[in-house]
């Protein structure tokens, strides 16, 4: 249907540049996409934190993918839920408090690398602080860590 007058033409004009101009408005789209990461990361890292805290091992390994990888910080590398599970399991009766810090996080579309600091209390006093670099991705069902080095600095 031809556009005929010019009031009609305006009409047009006006329709058309309404949603970019309404689209234009808040936060940009890869922003408020960045900001949920984000807030989702730092709820995962709660979660594990509590659920480490109260030796809930099953708790712990669900947040790894099945085929995450895990680096101690002796060096041993453990693969897939089953295998980081039964460690989890056998070492959670003897997890002292700990205490997660990210020190930066950087997220490329549905994945992420965080890095920081995993610092537990043993009952007898002081504090153990390891680094880690974690990978993780986003899926159906959330973010799961799919690599983790957890390593101590030398002193």
């Amino acid at each position: 249907m031809p556009v005929k007058t010019p009031l009609s033409r305006a009409m047009l004009l006006a329709l058309m540049l309404i949603p970019s101009v309404a689209l234009a408005q808040g936060v940009a789209a890869d922003r408020a996409r960045l900001r949920t990461a984000l807030d989702d990361l730092r709820a995962l890292r709660t979660e594990y934190i509590e659920a480490y805290n109260k030796k809930d091992a099953n708790a712990v390994t669900n947040l790894y993918a099945d085929d995450a990888i895990l680096i101690q910080p002796d060096g041993t590398m453990l693969t897939g839920t089953e295998e980081i599970g039964k460690a989890m399991a056998d070492a959670a009766p003897n997890w002292a408090h700990a205490v997660i810090a990210s020190d930066t996080t950087r997220v490329y579309g549905s994945t992420a690398v965080d890095i920081g600091t995993f610092t537990t209390h043993p009952t007898g006093g002081g504090e153990v602080v390891n680094r880690y670099t974690s990978v993780l991705r986003r899926g159906m069902r959330g973010w799961k860590l799919t690599h983790v080095v957890v390593m101590t600095p030398s002193k």
